[in-house]
């Protein structure tokens, strides 16, 4: 152990000098021994040795046993400051933040006019959330020495979690004054200035901060966030391979080039990003919780309840792994798993909003609780108009729950005012296109082109308004043993898109139709059915519910003249209302204002009609809410003859059938009825009389 004791005794100086030689393997033998052998009999010298020893370890990433040999010699010598100022540091790397604090105030007690102590404290206060506290130590630091750069950084970031950017801008420049290479408060100036909305200043702030360090990657990624906020996407991409070029072994790029695919709505371009990210990391929570809404989206929902849990057991108590893990569970059917993790989030911080708008969503919300207090003090804290909108739904989905149904509406009707501010939505086109197809699809238009479809396949459409009891009707279906629900599958308007795309993308449809002959007709028919067995899970039958197909159907009957054609419907009121009062994932431009809603519904309710016209009788099999609600068997009957298929009582029990439901009425088809919907609108009063006059009721 130690120096042989026949030889040289180990000294302080020696050590020194083969440290400042780079030979910190040797430094660290001969301070060891030092500390071990107790040779010098003076304990500030042993106390030094055992600093030493602890500054090489924490160099060559050996923290733990760092803090170690550094308590030891903050307690052999408790009068050096820089000792407790190093310890403080040392633990708050190792995440004992208590300790990191107490060892803070021991530096700046020892040695009130030594600045380090007072930033490094300052540090740990911050990680700790005592912002002021942290503020008031960085003025200290700087006061005593005002050229600390580092501490003129610090404040910067402690300003800015505070609230004052203005401030934190201020200070970021100081330290820049001081030390004009510094890209880390380079890029800690472009972060404060981005989120002021600064955008050409933070850019070049963060262009700095990557010529100044070209393996940084942190800059790379605050520039790529800050051109996705200005709608340069390609540019944020292109940067964002910069970043991984840079740090191959960083998963962070990856990862945001994986939200920003998302964001462009580019699901398997976004999952493969997140596949190069975990190389990098496998054990990266945030993409691993990214994967799984990946994977949702792409109703793959095995692989994303595989993606969350794997989050979840890295960190059990994450917030995003324990909400995308219940959003999971909500859609197979297990509520009460998810409202326990929704719970869980909560218990981990009550502040977590999404936590609490995801628990309102998956239950009702109880008389004897807090919930409302506490959405109504989220609304009232939160300044953003983006922040506020899920808010004032979830909000008014509380009061709904607890009978308070006017004060409901108010929030529903102010969330709908915001989120129809952020829309773009060109409502003549819109409503035209249906006055196009009308046009389009003649009886004599339809007439001749008899006879070009597949005269065999019955695929099954599922279509109407959204909230007109689709869900039911699928969940329903997907009872029998011989059906599968599809979900809103795209499946067919992709199928057209193609034909579109292969005649230059310059005639879209309905007026692609006077291009379309067999050859088309037969290329559509076939990239339809092609895709379904990979829908079917087995079955022979898969339920295609994307609602808005009733914009082809004139088309579909063409193509698969013996289709089941299902069209939901509900009290026009009704449907209306339960619209106006959910927030779609997919906007849904219409549905956020009473004029434009009840002009959409108008405009949606003539095309059925006109299709009943044009298409032959019993085409298309009407299936009305309330009527199901009223009649569940015999609804659930004419279902089943419909698609060809025998009774089986399993359709009785739908609530019970175990598949991802993915939809605004997610509860709801996991009961047994769900009858209390009917007439829902006579609860709002004069609040939807502007929506009653434009549907003329």
């Amino acid at each position: 152990m130690g120096a042989d004791r026949g030889g040289p005794l180990p000294t302080l100086e020696r050590a020194w000098e083969l440290y400042r030689a780079g030979d910190l393997g040797g430094a660290e033998a001969v301070a060891r021994a030092i500390v071990q052998r107790a040779v010098l009999g003076e304990q500030a010298a042993t106390a030094e040795a055992a600093h030493l020893v602890g500054v090489i370890l924490a160099q060559t990433g050996r923290t733990a046993e760092a803090v170690t040999f550094m308590a030891w010699a903050a307690g052999a010598d408790p009068g050096r400051a820089s000792y407790h100022s190093n310890l403080c540091e040392m633990r708050r790397q190792t995440g004992d933040r208590a300790g990191a604090v107490a060892a803070g105030r021991a530096a700046v007690a020892a040695d009130p006019a030594y600045a380090a102590g007072h930033n490094n404290l300052g540090i740990a206060l911050f990680e700790t959330g005592a912002l002021e506290e942290a503020i008031a130590c960085y003025g200290r630091a700087i006061a005593l020495r005002p050229a600390f750069v580092e501490a003129h950084n610090n404040l910067g970031n402690a300003l800015r979690a505070k609230g004052l950017p203005n401030e934190a801008v201020a200070a970021f420049r100081a330290a820049l004054a001081q030390r004009g290479h510094y890209p880390e408060a380079w890029h800690n100036l472009g972060n404060v200035l981005r989120e002021q909305g600064d955008f050409r200043e933070a850019d070049a702030a963060f262009h700095t901060a990557i010529a100044q360090r070209r393996d940084y990657v942190e800059p790379y990624n605050s520039l790529a966030l800050s051109l996705f906020a200005q709608e340069r996407s390609e540019e944020a991409f292109a940067v964002l391979a910069l970043a991984i070029a840079a740090a191959p072994e960083r998963p962070e790029p990856a990862f945001y080039l994986a939200q920003g695919l998302l964001n462009e709505r580019k699901a398997e371009g976004a999952r493969s990003a997140c596949q190069r990210a975990l190389r990098a990391n496998p054990h990266h929570v945030p993409t691993l919780v990214l994967l799984a809404r990946i994977l949702r989206d792409l109703e793959r929902g095995d692989e994303a309840m595989e993606a969350a849990r794997r989050a979840l057991a890295l960190a059990p108590d994450d917030l995003d792994a324990l909400n995308v893990l219940g959003l999971l569970l909500m859609e197979t059917g297990d509520l009460r798993g998810a409202c326990a993790l929704f719970e869980r989030a909560l218990a981990n911080d009550p502040a977590s909003v999404n936590s609490r708008i995801n628990l309102v969503a998956a239950r009702k919300v109880r008389p004897n609780e807090d919930m409302v207090a506490a959405l109504e003090g989220a609304l009232a804290a939160e300044a953003g108009e983006t922040e506020r909108i899920p808010l004032h739904y979830a909000l008014g989905k509380a009061y709904d729950d607890l009978g308070r149904h006017a004060e409901a509406m108010e929030q529903f009707i102010a969330g709908a005012r915001l989120k129809r501010a952020q829309l773009t939505y060109d409502e003549p086109a819109s409503l035209a296109t249906f006055e196009r197809i009308r046009a389009i699809f003649t009886p004599a238009f339809m007439a001749e082109r008899a006879g070009m479809g597949h005269a065999q396949a019955r695929p099954i459409f599922i279509v109407g308004m959204p909230r007109s009891g689709s869900t039911l009707v699928e969940q329903i279906l997907a009872s029998h043993p011989a059906i599968q629900g599809g979900g809103e599958m795209d499946l067919f308007h992709r199928a057209v898109n193609r034909i579109d795309q292969a005649f230059g993308g310059m005639v879209h449809y309905p007026e692609l139709m006077h291009l379309i002959e067999r050859p088309e007709m037969a290329e559509i028919t076939s990239a339809y059915l092609d895709a379904l067995p990979a829908r079917a899970s087995g079955k022979r039958l898969v339920a295609d519910k994307m609602l808005n197909n009733y914009f082809y159907l004139g088309l579909i009957h063409i193509l698969f003249p013996r289709a089941v054609i299902i069209h939901c419907r509900r009290d026009p009121v009704d449907t209306a209302i339960s619209c106006f009062s959910k927030l779609f994932r997919d906007d849904l431009p219409y549905s956020y204002d009473f004029g434009e809603l009840a002009r959409h519904h108008h405009a949606y309710a003539g095309l059925m009609a006109h299709w009943d016209e044009v298409l032959p009788e019993g085409t298309i099999l009407p299936m009305d809410y309330e009527a199901v609600v009223a009649d569940i068997e015999g609804a659930a009957r004419r279902l089943i003859a419909a698609c060809g298929e025998e009774w089986d009582p399993a359709c009785l029990k739908f609530h019970e059938t175990e598949r991802p439901v993915r939809t605004a009425s997610i509860t709801q088809v996991r009961e047994p009825l769900y009858a209390t919907s009917v007439g829902r609108w006579r609860r709002y009063g004069p609040a939807i009389q502007p929506l009653l006059d434009a549907l003329g009721r």
